[in-house]
């Protein structure tokens, strides 16, 4: 890790890697999010490195925020009907 850039989405990363994989012992919860938090990890990573700080924090201020949404939801009640995405 290089810049504080890296070590920011890695961070990001492991916390939504964690907090995806707590869900999912407990149900079955929607990938996309998750996946988009990945993906602004990357860019934000990336845009860090390049050069666009204010940029690569925004990106990944509103990752964090994403992640901080998805873990204060409640835990979906148990029922017969398929996952619907």
């Amino acid at each position: 890790m290089e810049t504080i850039f890296d070590l920011l989405a890695a961070l990001l990363f492991v916390a939504t890697a964690g907090l995806f994989a707590l869900r999912f012992r407990h149900e079955d919860p929607p990938i996309m999010p998750y996946l988009l938090i990945a993906l602004t990890c990357a860019v934000g990573n990336w845009l860090g490195n390049m050069g666009g700080g204010i940029a690569a924090v925004a990106l990944l201020i509103a990752g964090s925020f994403l992640t901080l949404h998805l873990a204060s939801e409640p835990y979906r009640e148990k029922t017969d009907e398929p996952h619907k995405f």
